[in-house]
Protein backbone atom coordinates (compact mmCIF):
# COMPACT_ATOMS: atom_id res chain seq x y z
CA UNK A 1 0.00 0.00 0.00
CA UNK A 2 2.72 2.48 0.61
CA UNK A 3 3.95 1.80 -2.79
CA UNK A 4 0.44 3.19 -4.25
CA UNK A 5 0.30 6.31 -2.05
CA UNK A 6 4.16 7.19 -3.10
CA UNK A 7 3.32 6.63 -6.77
CA UNK A 8 0.52 9.23 -6.10
CA UNK A 9 2.06 12.12 -3.90
CA UNK A 10 5.55 11.30 -6.08
CA UNK A 11 8.52 14.06 -5.14
CA UNK A 12 6.76 17.50 -5.68
CA UNK A 13 6.46 17.98 -2.06
CA UNK A 14 7.86 18.99 1.17
CA UNK A 15 9.71 16.04 2.94
CA UNK A 16 6.92 16.48 6.14
CA UNK A 17 4.47 16.87 3.82
CA UNK A 18 4.81 14.23 1.36
CA UNK A 19 4.43 12.20 4.71
CA UNK A 20 1.51 13.60 6.17
CA UNK A 21 -0.08 13.31 2.56
CA UNK A 22 1.34 9.50 2.25
CA UNK A 23 -0.17 8.93 5.90
CA UNK A 24 -2.98 10.06 4.55
CA UNK A 25 -3.65 8.06 1.39
CA UNK A 26 -2.91 4.85 3.51
CA UNK A 27 -5.64 5.58 6.08
CA UNK A 28 -7.74 6.17 2.99
CA UNK A 29 -6.86 3.13 0.72
CA UNK A 30 -7.02 1.08 4.04
CA UNK A 31 -10.52 2.23 4.39
CA UNK A 32 -10.94 1.20 0.91
CA UNK A 33 -9.66 -2.45 1.50
CA UNK A 34 -11.82 -2.61 4.78
CA UNK A 35 -14.90 -1.63 2.81
CA UNK A 36 -14.34 -4.29 0.22
CA UNK A 37 -14.52 -6.70 2.54
CA UNK A 38 -17.00 -5.33 4.42
CA UNK A 39 -19.38 -4.89 1.11
CA UNK A 40 -18.14 -9.21 0.35
CA UNK A 41 -19.43 -10.21 3.77
CA UNK A 42 -22.31 -8.51 3.62
CA UNK A 43 -23.20 -9.81 -0.04
CA UNK A 44 -21.98 -12.86 1.21
CA UNK A 45 -24.77 -13.31 3.74
CA UNK A 46 -27.75 -11.51 1.77
CA UNK A 47 -27.07 -14.81 -0.58
CA UNK A 48 -27.36 -17.06 1.49
CA UNK A 49 -30.84 -15.83 2.70
CA UNK A 50 -31.58 -14.95 -0.43
CA UNK A 51 -35.70 -15.28 -1.63
CA UNK A 52 -37.01 -16.30 2.22
CA UNK A 53 -38.64 -14.27 4.73
CA UNK A 54 -38.73 -10.36 3.58
CA UNK A 55 -36.02 -10.99 0.90
CA UNK A 56 -37.71 -11.05 -2.53
CA UNK A 57 -34.51 -11.12 -4.42
CA UNK A 58 -33.77 -14.37 -6.51
CA UNK A 59 -33.07 -17.35 -4.59
CA UNK A 60 -29.64 -19.05 -5.32
CA UNK A 61 -28.12 -22.73 -5.49
CA UNK A 62 -24.94 -22.10 -4.77
CA UNK A 63 -22.48 -18.88 -4.35
CA UNK A 64 -19.69 -19.23 -6.80
CA UNK A 65 -16.83 -16.96 -6.86
CA UNK A 66 -16.32 -13.06 -6.02
CA UNK A 67 -14.01 -10.22 -7.18
CA UNK A 68 -13.13 -6.96 -6.12
CA UNK A 69 -10.90 -3.74 -6.39
CA UNK A 70 -9.86 -0.56 -4.25
CA UNK A 71 -9.00 2.57 -6.58
CA UNK A 72 -7.73 6.21 -5.69
CA UNK A 73 -8.08 8.60 -8.51
CA UNK A 74 -8.29 12.61 -9.49
CA UNK A 75 -11.08 13.84 -11.22
CA UNK A 76 -8.78 13.85 -14.27
CA UNK A 77 -8.86 9.67 -14.69
CA UNK A 78 -12.15 9.18 -13.19
CA UNK A 79 -13.94 9.46 -16.27
CA UNK A 80 -12.20 6.31 -17.23
CA UNK A 81 -13.11 4.51 -13.68
CA UNK A 82 -16.12 2.50 -15.46
CA UNK A 83 -13.35 1.27 -17.73
CA UNK A 84 -11.15 0.00 -15.18
CA UNK A 85 -14.14 -1.48 -13.36
CA UNK A 86 -15.09 -3.06 -17.30
CA UNK A 87 -11.83 -4.54 -17.44
CA UNK A 88 -11.78 -6.30 -14.32
CA UNK A 89 -14.82 -8.24 -15.17
CA UNK A 90 -13.33 -9.98 -17.96
CA UNK A 91 -12.80 -13.59 -17.46
CA UNK A 92 -15.06 -13.73 -14.79
CA UNK A 93 -18.10 -13.88 -17.14
CA UNK A 94 -18.73 -15.48 -20.36
CA UNK A 95 -17.59 -13.73 -23.46
CA UNK A 96 -21.30 -13.20 -24.48
CA UNK A 97 -22.31 -11.34 -21.91
CA UNK A 98 -19.90 -9.07 -21.27
CA UNK A 99 -21.19 -6.09 -22.98
CA UNK A 100 -24.69 -6.06 -21.19
CA UNK A 101 -22.73 -7.15 -18.18
CA UNK A 102 -20.61 -3.60 -19.17
CA UNK A 103 -23.60 -1.53 -19.46
CA UNK A 104 -25.35 -2.62 -16.32
CA UNK A 105 -22.02 -2.06 -14.28
CA UNK A 106 -21.15 1.09 -15.62
CA UNK A 107 -24.46 2.60 -14.75
CA UNK A 108 -23.90 1.50 -11.20
CA UNK A 109 -20.81 2.95 -10.97
CA UNK A 110 -22.06 6.39 -13.34
CA UNK A 111 -24.60 6.37 -10.40
CA UNK A 112 -22.33 6.18 -7.33
CA UNK A 113 -19.84 8.65 -8.63
CA UNK A 114 -22.79 11.64 -8.97
CA UNK A 115 -22.07 12.69 -5.28
CA UNK A 116 -21.70 15.59 -4.07
CA UNK A 117 -17.93 16.57 -2.94
CA UNK A 118 -16.75 15.54 0.52
CA UNK A 119 -19.77 12.92 0.43
CA UNK A 120 -19.52 8.92 1.31
CA UNK A 121 -21.60 7.58 -1.15
CA UNK A 122 -22.43 3.55 -1.58
CA UNK A 123 -25.03 1.72 -3.81
CA UNK A 124 -26.13 -2.59 -3.66
CA UNK A 125 -27.67 -3.87 -7.12
CA UNK A 126 -28.02 -6.86 -8.73
CA UNK A 127 -29.12 -7.99 -12.19
CA UNK A 128 -29.29 -11.39 -13.98
CA UNK A 129 -27.43 -13.12 -17.16
CA UNK A 130 -28.36 -15.74 -19.03
CA UNK A 131 -25.01 -18.40 -19.42
CA UNK A 132 -25.64 -21.85 -21.43
CA UNK A 133 -28.24 -23.16 -19.54
CA UNK A 134 -27.64 -21.50 -16.33
CA UNK A 135 -29.14 -18.00 -15.22
CA UNK A 136 -26.05 -16.34 -13.25
CA UNK A 137 -26.97 -13.61 -10.40
CA UNK A 138 -24.81 -10.75 -10.53
CA UNK A 139 -24.31 -8.74 -6.83
CA UNK A 140 -22.47 -5.70 -7.24
CA UNK A 141 -21.38 -3.10 -4.31
CA UNK A 142 -19.80 0.40 -4.76
CA UNK A 143 -18.36 2.62 -2.33
CA UNK A 144 -16.45 6.02 -3.09
CA UNK A 145 -15.22 8.91 -0.49
CA UNK A 146 -14.17 12.32 -1.81
CA UNK A 147 -11.43 13.82 -0.48
CA UNK A 148 -11.14 17.01 0.72
CA UNK A 149 -8.10 17.84 1.59
CA UNK A 150 -6.15 20.51 -0.40
CA UNK A 151 -2.65 18.70 -0.21
CA UNK A 152 -4.30 15.74 -1.55
CA UNK A 153 -6.88 16.50 -3.98
CA UNK A 154 -4.21 17.37 -6.49
CA UNK A 155 -3.21 14.02 -6.12
CA UNK A 156 -6.28 12.07 -5.03
CA UNK A 157 -10.00 13.19 -5.38
CA UNK A 158 -12.09 9.92 -4.86
CA UNK A 159 -10.94 6.86 -3.19
CA UNK A 160 -13.35 3.58 -3.98
CA UNK A 161 -13.96 -0.24 -3.53
CA UNK A 162 -16.01 -2.20 -5.64
CA UNK A 163 -17.27 -6.10 -5.17
CA UNK A 164 -19.21 -7.99 -7.85
CA UNK A 165 -20.26 -11.51 -6.48
CA UNK A 166 -21.73 -14.38 -9.52
CA UNK A 167 -23.93 -17.32 -8.13
CA UNK A 168 -26.67 -19.72 -9.85
CA UNK A 169 -30.22 -18.91 -9.85
CA UNK A 170 -32.50 -21.50 -8.75
CA UNK A 171 -35.00 -20.49 -11.21
CA UNK A 172 -37.81 -23.12 -10.20
CA UNK A 173 -38.58 -20.81 -6.96
CA UNK A 174 -38.19 -17.65 -9.26
CA UNK A 175 -42.09 -16.23 -9.90
CA UNK A 176 -42.66 -14.77 -13.51
CA UNK A 177 -43.46 -11.30 -12.48
CA UNK A 178 -40.07 -11.22 -10.49
CA UNK A 179 -38.27 -12.22 -12.83
CA UNK A 180 -39.37 -9.42 -15.57
CA UNK A 181 -38.64 -6.79 -12.93
CA UNK A 182 -34.84 -7.84 -13.15
CA UNK A 183 -34.24 -9.58 -16.10
CA UNK A 184 -35.36 -6.56 -18.40
CA UNK A 185 -32.45 -4.75 -17.27
CA UNK A 186 -30.40 -7.38 -19.09
CA UNK A 187 -32.37 -7.45 -22.13
CA UNK A 188 -32.39 -3.55 -23.03
CA UNK A 189 -28.74 -3.75 -22.42
CA UNK A 190 -28.41 -6.57 -25.08
CA UNK A 191 -31.43 -5.36 -27.35
CA UNK A 192 -31.30 -1.40 -27.28
CA UNK A 193 -34.14 -0.60 -29.78
CA UNK A 194 -36.17 -3.06 -28.84
CA UNK A 195 -39.35 -1.84 -27.47
CA UNK A 196 -41.20 -2.73 -24.31
CA UNK A 197 -43.37 -5.41 -25.46
CA UNK A 198 -40.45 -6.66 -27.34
CA UNK A 199 -38.52 -6.83 -23.71
CA UNK A 200 -41.63 -8.23 -22.01
CA UNK A 201 -41.96 -10.31 -25.03
CA UNK A 202 -37.75 -12.05 -24.27
CA UNK A 203 -38.07 -12.33 -20.77
CA UNK A 204 -41.48 -14.14 -20.78
CA UNK A 205 -39.84 -16.39 -23.06
CA UNK A 206 -36.83 -17.21 -21.44
CA UNK A 207 -38.76 -17.58 -17.93
CA UNK A 208 -40.85 -20.35 -19.70
CA UNK A 209 -38.08 -22.46 -20.85
CA UNK A 210 -36.70 -23.01 -17.15
CA UNK A 211 -40.46 -23.41 -15.99
CA UNK A 212 -42.33 -24.77 -19.30
CA UNK A 213 -44.93 -26.28 -16.28
CA UNK A 214 -46.17 -22.48 -16.19
CA UNK A 215 -46.20 -21.61 -19.89
CA UNK A 216 -50.00 -20.92 -20.79
CA UNK A 217 -51.84 -23.62 -23.39
CA UNK A 218 -52.24 -20.75 -25.50
CA UNK A 219 -49.27 -19.02 -25.62
CA UNK A 220 -46.89 -19.27 -28.92
CA UNK A 221 -44.52 -21.36 -29.16
CA UNK A 222 -40.84 -19.24 -27.89
CA UNK A 223 -39.03 -17.70 -30.82
CA UNK A 224 -35.77 -17.47 -28.98
CA UNK A 225 -33.15 -20.21 -29.75
CA UNK A 226 -32.92 -23.20 -27.15
CA UNK A 227 -30.20 -22.84 -24.40
CA UNK A 228 -26.95 -23.93 -25.48
CA UNK A 229 -25.65 -26.26 -23.11
CA UNK A 230 -22.05 -25.29 -22.81
CA UNK A 231 -20.92 -24.25 -19.37
CA UNK A 232 -18.59 -21.30 -18.53
CA UNK A 233 -16.10 -21.63 -15.54
CA UNK A 234 -14.82 -18.00 -14.52
CA UNK A 235 -10.94 -17.61 -14.65
CA UNK A 236 -10.96 -15.48 -11.74
CA UNK A 237 -12.33 -14.60 -8.67
CA UNK A 238 -11.76 -15.66 -5.33
CA UNK A 239 -14.40 -18.64 -3.71
CA UNK A 240 -13.73 -17.54 -0.36
CA UNK A 241 -13.51 -14.64 1.99
CA UNK A 242 -10.12 -15.71 3.31
CA UNK A 243 -8.81 -13.25 0.63
CA UNK A 244 -8.96 -10.88 3.18
CA UNK A 245 -7.10 -12.73 5.95
CA UNK A 246 -4.37 -13.52 4.45
CA UNK A 247 -2.28 -10.78 5.43
CA UNK A 248 -4.12 -10.08 9.11
CA UNK A 249 -1.32 -10.87 11.62
CA UNK A 250 -3.38 -12.02 14.47
CA UNK A 251 -1.87 -11.07 17.93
Amino acid sequence: MAAITKALIGEDASGALRDECSAHLDSLMALGQAKSQYYAEKINTSLLGAGQGTDKTFPISSIQSFIYQTKAYTSDNAKNISSVVNDSIKGFVSGDTTSAVNTMVSGFVDILFGSAEGSESEIIRYCAILEGVSMIRLDFAGWSRSVTSKQLKSKCDKVSAFVLYRSIVDMKKVSLNDFISVYQLTVKAENKDLDAAGVLKKCQELYYLFNPQDKPANMLKASIPPLREETFQPSIGHESLDVFRKQLVTL
